[in-house]
């Protein structure tokens, strides 16, 4: 199989890549209708599934609970909570196709359940759990999501109305900021952190970048807004648009060609569509993003291609001191054993950067003097 394609660009090039930080003339007045229509009425809050109900969503039976997001959509969830009182809360995200069961999903999160985090994994509206009141979106998805989910709502231009657009991708952005908000309802004041790669990262920085915009406000619920506390993601997708789209091959495979598709099959939107992408680069929404983050970047990737994941990152307005880079040769692309280590060390590495009893600097430079006597020994 050939290997993913670096763009002309040396290691210490890809990984330096910095993205267009233009933003959208429309950006502003977007994000303002987004907030207004995302955050108006009472602050989602979780409920119990019951099994065997009428109004269950059968397409994830492993789902635990749900909540009620942005147009009345209800959004499957698998909560895990640790033993005694729960030290913060963590909203976990997916990628965009072949995903786990919200069960498996929580499972795999039990290392920080151990440390004393309450876990929320997330299906977003159109996927396995989460298709109660989507079917357009459950028609353009595979049975385990992904499919043409990207481009649903992409023939609709941006406008003031309701969140601003019709796009999908929107909407699941909303589903992840009323997770948090949800979660936050739960627990009280406990520090919210997320969690997600590909896909998952890209809703994560977003997500996190509209949380601290607002994090303070007090919506009518009265329930305040959470401020995401730390991110930890993996090769964030959906970042960097004006590099991706600006030369042949540039896009990657899976969502980001679907995009590219959707653009040539339909010319005459061709340019809104690319407006509405900008509006939503992560690489543009990171640098509202402040918390302390750990990231996994890739020198080459032919899903998320390495030189756009790398523009999410360096956007972050997070202080140089508290951002951590954590880098693989390969993202989605099967590199061999030594390159599926790096990948492994990268899901410890999150364990110790969520765990809520240790402060991300500790934690991180413990996890690096351990993997230096572990390369010495």
């Amino acid at each position: 199989m050939t290997e993913p394609d670096d763009y002309g660009l040396s290691p210490a090039a890809t990984l330096a890549h910095v993205g267009d930080p233009a933003r959208s003339a429309r950006h502003g007045a977007f994000w303002k209708a987004w907030a207004g229509a995302v955050f108006e009425g009472p602050s989602p809050r979780l409920m119990e599934r019951t099994a065997g109900g009428r109004d269950e969503d059968a397409s994830d039976p492993t789902a635990t609970h749900r909540f009620e997001s942005a147009r009345h959509v209800r959004i499957g969830c698998a909560l895990a909570l640790p033993r005694g009182r729960a030290r913060a809360g963590v909203v976990a995200l997916h990628g965009y196709g072949d995903v786990p069961s919200l069960g498996q999903a929580a499972t795999d999160c039990s290392p920080l359940v151990e440390r004393g985090a309450a876990v929320l994994a997330v299906r977003v509206r159109g996927y396995p759990g989460s298709r109660l009141d989507t079917p357009h979106l459950n028609a353009a998805s595979e049975e385990r999501g992904g499919g043409a989910w990207i481009t649903c709502g992409l023939e609709e231009p941006a406008s003031e109305r309701g969140i601003g657009c019709e796009w999908a991708f929107s909407y699941a952005v909303a589903d992840v900021v009323n997770a948090a908000r949800a979660l936050l309802a739960m627990l009280g004041e406990r520090p919210l952190f997320i969690h997600g790669e590909s896909f998952g990262g890209a809703l994560g920085v977003l997500a996190a970048a509209v949380l601290s915009d607002r994090a303070g406000g007090t919506p009518a619920s009265r329930v305040p807004l959470p401020e995401i506390a730390r991110l930890a993601v993996g090769v964030p997708g959906m970042g960097d648009w004006a590099w991706r789209l600006g030369a042949p091959g540039r896009a990657g495979i899976g969502s980001g060609d679907l995009v590219r598709r959707f653009m040539e099959d339909h010319p005459d939107r061709a340019e809104q569509v690319y407006q509405l992408l900008r509006l939503h680069d992560a690489a543009i929404h990171a640098r509202r993003v402040r918390c302390p983050v750990l990231c996994k970047l890739a020198l080459r990737d032919e899903v998320v291609p390495a030189p756009a994941g790398a523009a999410v990152f360096n956007a972050l307005g997070t202080d140089p001191g508290q951002k951590w880079r954590h880098v693989v040769k390969y993202g989605h692309f099967d590199g061999g054993i030594a390159d599926m280590r790096k990948h492994a060390a990268f899901g410890r590495r999150v364990v110790e950067f969520l765990d809520p009893a240790r402060e991300p600097a500790e934690a991180m430079a413990e996890f690096e003097e351990r993997r230096l006597a572990g390369a010495a020994g």
